[in-house]
């Protein structure tokens, strides 16, 4: 869109003196080379600049150190992994990750993210989280890291300490044994701390981004904020399409996106009561929206995928997109 035509679309005269901020434009940044997987890849986080972890259909969890890459293969799921989250991807020394499955269970992982190893080391969780009646489809850390929340399809969120020793576990496996003459060390199984109910249906995303607060998307065509010290639903608001993704960000870090059944990428304010109409709405994709992210740096920007085969950069300040990359499956 040219000065003129942005100038005429927004009703500004051209008289009036315009603040212009630019970017200097740089050569598009080449695709690298694929990591392949076994099966369909059904979750990612690309948080850590160290490291992409991904959740695969084959019950497997991977850590990536470049493309094509794989140092960790993660072990132990019965069933397909849905979501994965990094939880404190800043340690030094061993990093600790969550992997929520259709198994029903969440489990817990540490590994050294400096290793590079030739062949990819298999690990074992250090911690089984089980607690849901049905397929956990979703799973966010606490900024502190001390702390998971997952969404399920028996609709409700369950909170989970992440630390080692939990006085709400028990041990599953006392003894240690010894693996390519490795001591392996055992497992423990933890409870939930505590559980949040309201939903009617599926739990499909969750974000934990302030410490006392959750945020929630389901596919009861709601988003809900939680208060987590008392279990309580602070808002609700209804959207009327089922929602597959949730993210809170931009403005005052107050800003909530969703997209679901629908190529529409919707944003409310939650500081405005008494009205869950969106305070955007964003429809450049042509099918569902799979996933939606707000930028770290930046408050006006935001990422959204579709089944489009489209991944798009949005600017609040335009309501322009950008498609960044196109995929034909």
């Amino acid at each position: 869109m040219s000065l003129e035509q942005f100038l005429l679309a927004k009703g500004i005269s051209a008289e009036k003196i315009l603040e212009i901020e630019y970017i200097r434009a740089v050569a598009p940044r080449k695709e690298e080379e694929p990591s392949p997987h076994d099966d369909w890849v059904s979750a990612v986080d690309g948080s850590s600049p160290r490291f992409i972890l991904t959740g695969c259909c084959d019950g497997l969890g991977r850590v990536w150190k470049e493309a094509g890459l794989c140092t960790h293969i993660l072990e132990g799921h019965s069933d397909a992994i849905s979501s994965v989250s990094i939880i404190n991807s800043e340690a030094l020394g061993s990093v600790t990750v969550a992997t929520a499955s259709k198994d029903r269970t969440l489990r817990l992982w540490k590994f050294d993210a400096e290793d590079s190893n030739d062949h990819p080391a298999m690990i074992r969780a250090f911690k089984i989280l089980r607690g849901h009646n049905a397929s956990v489809h979703s799973v966010a850390a606490k900024t502190s890291g001390d702390m998971v929340c997952s969404g399920s399809w028996d609709c409700t969120i369950n909170l989970w300490r992440t630390n080692d020793s939990d006085t709400d576990g028990d041990v599953v496996s006392i003894k240690k044994r010894k693996v390519n003459s490795k001591a392996e060390q055992s497992q423990s199984e933890g409870e939930a701390v505590s559980m949040l109910v309201g939903h009617t249906q599926c739990v499909s995303s969750v974000v934990w981004p302030q410490h006392e607060t959750i945020y929630s998307a389901s596919w009861d065509h709601s988003v809900r904020q939680w208060d987590v010290e008392t279990g309580k639903d602070l808002s609700n608001i209804f959207c009327g399409k089922v929602l597959n993704c949730i993210d809170v960000g931009g403005e005052g870090s107050a800003l909530i996106a969703a997209g679901g059944s629908d190529p529409i990428l919707r944003i409310w304010d939650p500081r405005k009561p008494g009205t869950s109409a969106p305070v955007f709405q964003f429809s450049s994709h042509s099918s569902w929206i799979s996933a939606c992210k707000w930028h770290d740096r930046s408050s006006f920007h935001l990422l959204s995928s579709s089944y489009d085969g489209k991944v798009m950069l949005w600017d609040l300040r335009t309501a322009v997109s950008y498609s960044l990359f196109s995929f034909t499956i």
